[in-house]
């Protein structure tokens, strides 16, 4: 079904129809075309059956904080300046 946008707002319930009877409605817009049709739900995960494929991945929690990291990886760079005078 080829229809125009003005005629797919007026008509909207018979463009619905012929979706669910499966036929697609496309409506011309300004420099394009539009496809109006029905589909079937999609799976809630998009990489259902597809475990073989991909490998599954652990992260590691660490108990030391971010924090800790930061201010050791900082006390490392800056180890080489040594004390400042008072």
């Amino acid at each position: 079904m080829k229809t125009t946008l003005t005629e797919f707002q007026r008509s909207f319930r018979k463009a619905r129809e012929a979706a669910d009877r499966g036929d697609s409605v496309i409506v011309a817009g300004e420099g394009c075309d539009y496809v109006f049709e029905r589909r079937a739900p999609g799976p809630a995960n998009p990489f259902e059956g597809l475990e073989g494929v991909f490998g599954a991945v652990a992260l590691h929690q660490e108990p030391t904080p971010i924090r800790e990291k930061i201010r050791r990886r900082l006390r490392q760079k800056n180890s080489h300046r040594g004390r400042r005078a008072a």
